[in-house]
């Protein structure tokens, strides 16, 4: 039992943390047949404007912003407390602890923009998705700090 709780309390500091790790980015170079695949009326954003991670694709706000413009859902990843510092406009807001239960009430045929405070919780949310069989799923760099501010 104490071992079990070991664990569980382990998990929780583990994907609790949000402070972006710092690595090398690569940029995701633009493919002939992904382009032809694509209906021209999709928000899905351009290979140069992907950065992709550990197999997650990111990217920046400006391109969330636009691609929010065009259809895209935001998905706040944050603990509800956090959300009185601010959040996206009209974000579904599933805390990274529940959405191994809730991510159902996302829809796959949408993209979708996961952010949290920096981007650490956001990317294991978008990886979790990914793994579900979500391929429209994109991490927003430097989550909601880096939000812009008018």
């Amino acid at each position: 039992m104490k071992k079990l709780m070991l664990v569980a309390v382990a998990s929780v500091f583990l994907f609790a943390g949000c402070e972006e790790k710092k690595a090398e980015e690569v940029k995701v170079e633009a493919k002939p047949a992904a382009a032809a695949e694509q209906p021209a009326a999709k928000a899905a954003p351009a290979p140069s404007d992907i950065a992709v991670r550990a197999g997650v694709q990111s990217i920046d706000w400006e391109k969330a912003i636009e691609m929010n413009a065009k259809g895209a859902i935001y998905v706040d990843v944050r603990n509800p407390p956090e959300l009185n510092q601010g959040y996206a406009p009209y974000a579904v807001n599933i805390p990274l602890g529940e959405i191994r239960e809730r991510f159902s009430e996302l829809p796959k045929d949408k993209d979708l923009l996961i952010y949290c405070r920096s981007g650490r919780r956001s990317e294991a949310a978008t990886k979790f998705l990914m793994d579900q069989g979500y391929t429209r799923v994109y991490n927003v760099l430097g989550g909601y700090l880096a939000f812009p501010q008018k």
